[in-house]
Parts: C-alpha cells; structure tokens; sequence
C-alpha cells in the first residue's frame, strides 16, 4: 500500500532515469537518507524542476511505494544561492553531500546528523571560511559513532603532555609519546591543532565567524581529518579532490 508522506530535505546526488526522469539521492528531517524518484522532471514543462537542483532545503511530498520513494511534490523553503554561483562554494558543497551519502545507510534516522548538514550550507551560502568544512567533519564524524579521543591517550588513557603527542587514525585519536614508540604508528599532531579540535566539540559553527587560525594549523587539521574521515570511511572522498582543486 502507498503510503504518502512530507518531510523537509536536501537534494545531495541525482543522475538521469530513462528519457525524462530523475534518480534523487535526499537527506531527509524525518526519515534520513533517501533514494526517490522524479518523474517527467527532465521534460521542459517541469514545474518540479527548479526545486530539485542539489543543496537547497525543499519541502517534499513523497508517497512511499514497495521499491521508490516518488516525489510528487517538492516546494523550496530556503535557497543557498551563493553556493550555485560559486565554484569554490560549490565543491564545498559536494564535499560535504558525499560525506553525508557515505557516514550514513538508506533510510538512517539522524535528526541531529540533518541539523549539522543544513548549518553547514547555511554558513557556506554565507562567508566562505575553510574552518566551516572542518568543523563539519568533526560532527558529523561523532555523529556517525567515530567520535576520536581528543583529551587523553588512546591507549594508556594518560593525560596528554604538550608538544608530544601523536594523531593515530587507526586507533582513533591521539596517542602520547610513549605509546607511539611502543606500537609504531600515528603521526606528529601540533598543540595548537588539538585546542582547534576542542573548541569545534564544544561550539557550534559560529566559531568559523570568531575565531581565525593561521594557515599551518588549517592545513594541519585538514590532512588530519582527510586521512580520519577516509579511514573510518574505508575508502577515498571522490570529491574531496575536486574541492581542494577549486580551493587554492
């Protein structure tokens, strides 16, 4: 039996469907990540159309079929357009849906998980501070149930001595001097970048507003939680070289 249903989401992947339809992927308030179908919406008629183009927060009716969701219905009730003019923007923004289509399964409730999304656009549509992008993957890292160890050594649960500690991904966190001589792995990690990831837990994404770091700690943090995020992932980011190209 259909059953028919409205929620709020964001459009994150699409591709073409037979001679004028759409395949969706959509992050959804109530119902997670979501694959729909559009009909008819490649045909120059479409009223639908205009709605459904990527990153920006829709209002949808979906009836719930025994294979698709099928849109039949989609409003938009706020326009990152900023973001679609923006090539830099715009890559930040696929960025950030491929890691959303990745951290979470088909139809994974996470309410909170959509909070964070639409506050990142939000503030990308807005300013265009890199530190957006990393407070992002922190939360939406811990959302997904990888939230790393930031405060003590992974291993010995030591408290942590400054200027000599150590980023190990696989363990997820940091690792003091002692236990990375032992066990032979992770990386050198700057006092600085651990107070960065400190404050990100603690605030939200009006710090990218407050506070402004220096260029070595933003490489730093992001080499870090590139190899975080793709070894919790384990897999490459596609697009995370097609923002780092429109980056620089």
């Amino acid at each position: 039996m259909k059953k028919s249903l409205k929620t709020l989401g964001v459009v994150i992947k699409r591709r073409k469907f037979s001679e004028a339809d759409k395949i969706l992927t959509i992050f959804t308030h109530d119902f997670g990540k979501i694959t729909a179908i559009s009909k008819g919406v490649r045909k120059i008629k479409s009223k639908m159309a205009g709605s459904l183009e990527p990153f920006n927060l829709v209002n949808f009716n979906l009836y719930h079929g025994q294979t698709f969701f099928t849109i039949t219905g989609a409003q938009v009730e706020e326009s990152y357009e900023n973001i679609g003019k923006n090539l830099k923007k715009t890559s930040r923004a696929f960025y950030l849906g491929e890691l959303i289509d990745k951290f979470f399964e088909q139809e994974e409730k996470s309410k909170r998980g959509f909070e964070i999304f639409l506050e990142a656009l939000r503030y990308l549509d807005e300013d265009d501070d890199e530190l957006v992008i990393r407070i992002f993957e922190l939360k939406i890292i811990e959302e997904s149930g990888f939230r790393p160890e930031i405060y003590h050594c992974v291993h010995c649960k030591g408290a942590l001595i400054p200027k000599k500690n150590f980023w190990d991904e696989i363990e997820g966190g940091i690792i003091c001097m002692l236990c990375q001589k032992k066990f032979g792995h992770g990386k050198p990690i700057s006092d600085d970048t651990i107070k960065l990831f400190r404050l990100i837990e603690k605030s939200d994404f009006s710090l990218a507003r407050r506070l402004k770091i220096n260029r070595g700690i933003q490489r730093e943090a992001e080499e870090i939680l590139g190899r975080y995020v793709e070894s919790k992932l384990e897999r490459g980011v596609k697009s995370r070289k097609f923002m780092k190209q429109n980056s620089e």
